[in-house]
């Protein structure tokens, strides 16, 4: 099977020396649909600039979902033609081959596993935390398997809107405009925040927060004066900063924006070395986290009420083989987030 692989220094190239992973009586062998493009941990795993230590090559890929096309002989929780997020044919902490788990999803094939099953089977067992993100999502006529894959960032960050207090009329300002931060926006529309302010450095991120995803108003930083405007914009200062940039200047030059009670959340990866708690003092501080499983219902069915319009969310389809090609669009920001299909 073809896996995409990188080295740590640059390079993305797909192997189709693979083979397909086999599954244990407790897992289901998928066969991926698609994975999406992560730029806040695929770009990073790319260029080695995570804050932990990667053994390379790797395995890229964690925004993925399969097709279930083979059941171990003790799975109970999933049947052949199931959807399933997060498929992946070499878990953390594991290899495949000469290659590492960067959790993998940009393969083929991948294996879910049946944790309940597991367990009852083996009361001892120790299941991967990663299979906590391996949950089923239902078909539904117009949201296609691309579309799906949204929902893992958007389920991270609805958990983590949540959990640093985001609900009615808090008023919220979002640092950084790419995929994940209008992800962020549009939860925080939809947990109630008003009004949310988006913060970038790029107009035409701006104008597609607002017009687009939401948000109520915009702040091109470049433009200098970014805590004033965030001032006058929210009537006096802003609740909560939520940081999905990564860079601490730009939080630094926004901080003075919270009002008197406010708080600042860092969701973004830092990099190795840094700290978001380095740049804000600790009274305004607050702590959080994404909730990614414990979001999973909830994000369905806010789907199916029409609340989240998945497509928003990525700007375009490429098929695997064009997988180095795109994420040097990523790079360049020609693009906001791509969704890799493993057929065309």
């Amino acid at each position: 099977m073809r896996a995409a692989i990188t080295d740590g220094k640059g390079a993305v190239w797909l192997d189709d020396t693979l083979p397909v992973p086999h599954p244990a009586p407790c897992q289901c062998l998928c066969r991926v649909l698609a994975c999406a493009s992560c730029t806040g941990t695929d770009l990073k795993h790319i260029h080695d600039k995570l804050p932990w230590q990667q053994s390379y090559p790797g395995i890229l890929g964690h925004e993925s979902i399969g097709e279930v096309v083979a059941v171990g002989a003790k799975v109970r929780a999933y049947a052949v033609g199931d959807w399933v997020l997060r498929p992946t044919p070499v878990y953390p902490g594991t290899s495949l081959g000469a290659y590492s788990s960067m959790w993998g999803g940009f393969s083929e094939y991948g294996l879910v596993t049946d944790v309940a099953a597991l367990r009852a089977d083996e009361a001892e067992a120790a299941p991967s935390n990663y299979t906590r993100y391996q949950l089923p999502v239902p078909r539904i006529a117009g949201i296609s398997a691309a579309d799906w894959t949204m929902i893992i960032t958007l389920k991270e960050t609805a958990g983590y809107a949540a959990s640093v207090g985001t609900r009615l009329n808090t008023s919220v300002a979002v640092l950084g405009a790419g995929s994940v931060g209008v992800a962020m926006m549009r939860v925080a529309k939809v947990l109630g925040a008003m009004p949310v302010l988006a913060v970038a450095r790029r107009d035409e991120q701006l104008a597609y927060a607002t017009d687009v995803i939401g948000a109520d108003g915009a702040v091109n930083v470049s433009k200098g004066q970014a805590a004033e405007r965030l001032r006058d914009l929210s009537g006096g200062g802003v609740d909560r900063i939520i940081d999905t940039s990564g860079s601490l200047e730009l939080v630094a030059e926004c901080l003075p924006a919270l009002k008197q009670d406010g708080k600042a959340a860092g969701y973004a990866t830092y990099p190795r070395g840094a700290s978001f708690a380095s740049a804000v003092p600790p009274e305004r501080l607050i702590p959080g986290r994404t909730g990614e499983d414990t979001c999973h219902d909830w994000m369905i069915s806010a789907v199916r009420l029409g609340l989240f319009r998945l497509g928003d969310f990525y700007s375009e389809r490429l098929p695997l083989d064009r997988i180095a090609e795109g994420f040097a669009r990523l790079e360049q920001k020609r693009t906001m987030k791509i969704v890799f299909e493993m057929e065309e």
